[in-house]
């Protein structure tokens, strides 16, 4: 029989073997990812810490359209009274701050951006495209209801066999890929995805106003945008990658913003969807704001307490959020740090909101501004809001 000392040697001898066996997990990169279940955090709780990080983004490709549309165009474009389309260009301007977006040419697809995006990724990293073992399209559009594009992308790229398969959560998509591939690259399923998106709110942009009053859910159509990204991730080499992943969702909010414009649409006679955009702006404004303040006081408290942080940007080089719109990413600079400001990527005003493509696009002007690159060690924050409500973050290390 073991006596007291006995039994702890042996304790202790397991102890050394877990340890050990976790270290050599955490060296080949598997089941690093731990949960920050941290009391008084609503919003943060279950948010994933990767230190070491598990994945890198090694690559990134975007695609605009050639066709710029300013708010004088689009006033053109719009059916409805002469008084409101003589206050439109202004009236988009001052509310959102959009003043331009990029439009597809008519009859193309989610998939064709997507392709030009993933064609700009190839030319600029000549990763060779027999190395992806799995592709993620991710996105608010779509070619087909059924199947998933991501085999449309799959044929166009002439790859014959690959896991392939769509994730979609509104303008958080992309994102939420990456959280995806983040995990089937730190449990080994994946050793390098290619994930893509293409988003065509031209197509779903109601251009039909009778009244100022209709704008409350129309105007936000008015700023939507095409555009494609694409990306790669990979396993990381312990210095440069993700190193949080939180995305959380508020379901109760879902009807303020939503596509095709009439939910009940399967109870109607024909059972056909309009696939118009619909977004209750003024009470959706509400919800953001409200979900993004107390986001970001979280994560205040989260930093000062893991990292004794008293400034929460301070350690931040880039923030890179969803454009909802330019007036809704200078609050939320604002609301957080007036420093911040510096550090915040701005396109709304030039691309409208893209969607799921927003941040991606976001990340590459930074990247050919020359205010960073792949590979440069800046920490960024990927702060995604979106209809839902879905709010969360990614810290990563480029």
């Amino acid at each position: 029989m073991l006596n007291r000392e006995s039994t702890f040697r042996v304790w202790l001898g397991f102890v050394k073997v877990l340890l050990a066996v976790g270290q050599r997990l955490a060296e080949a990169g598997v089941l690093v990812i731990k949960r920050f279940d941290g009391d008084g955090f609503k919003l943060l709780h279950g948010m994933q810490v990767c230190n070491p990080p598990v994945s890198r983004i090694s690559a990134l490709g975007v695609y605009l359209p050639e066709r710029v549309v300013d708010n004088h165009e689009i006033a053109r474009m719009v059916e409805g009274p002469k008084e409101v389309k003589l206050m439109l260009p202004a009236l988009i301007s001052r509310i959102t701050g959009c003043q331009s977006r990029h439009y597809a040419a008519p009859g193309t697809s989610p998939s064709d951006l997507a392709i030009a995006a993933i064609r700009q990724l190839l030319d600029r990293s000549k990763i060779p495209l027999a190395s992806i073992d799995t592709l993620i399209f991710s996105s608010t559009d779509m070619d087909t209801l059924e199947p998933a594009t991501a085999n449309i992308v799959q044929q166009k790229l002439g790859i014959r066999l690959i896991n392939s398969f769509d994730v979609t959560n509104a303008c958080n998509s992309f994102l939420q890929a990456m959280n995806l591939a983040n995990s089937l690259i730190a449990t080994g399923a994946a050793a390098r995805v290619l994930i893509c998106s293409g988003e065509i709110g031209s197509y779903v942009c109601n251009r039909k106003v009778e009244s100022l009053a209709d704008l409350d859910i129309k105007l936000g159509g008015l700023t939507l945008g095409d555009g494609g990204a694409a990306m790669v991730m990979e396993r990381s080499d312990g210095r440069s990658g993700l190193i949080e992943i939180n995305l959380k969702n508020v379901g109760e909010h879902w009807e303020l913003c939503h596509v095709p414009e009439t939910t009940d649409w399967r109870q109607r006679e024909g059972g056909v969807i309009h696939g118009w955009f619909y977004l209750k702006m003024s009470k959706l404004a509400v919800v953001a704001r409200e979900m993004t303040q107390q986001y970001f006081e979280e994560y205040k408290n989260y930093r000062k307490e893991a990292y004794d942080e008293r400034e929460v940007f301070h350690s931040l080089d880039l923030i890179v959020p969803h454009q909802i719109s330019r007036r809704f990413v200078e609050w939320i600079a604002r609301g957080i740090s007036p420093k911040s400001l510096p550090k915040l990527s701005i396109t709304a005003h030039l691309y409208g909101n893209t969607a799921s493509t927003a941040i991606p696009l976001a990340l590459d002007k930074l990247i050919q501004e020359g205010r960073t690159s792949l590979g440069s060690g800046h920490q960024a924050l990927l702060y995604g809001a979106a209809s839902g409500f879905s709010i969360g973050h990614l810290r990563v290390i480029l």
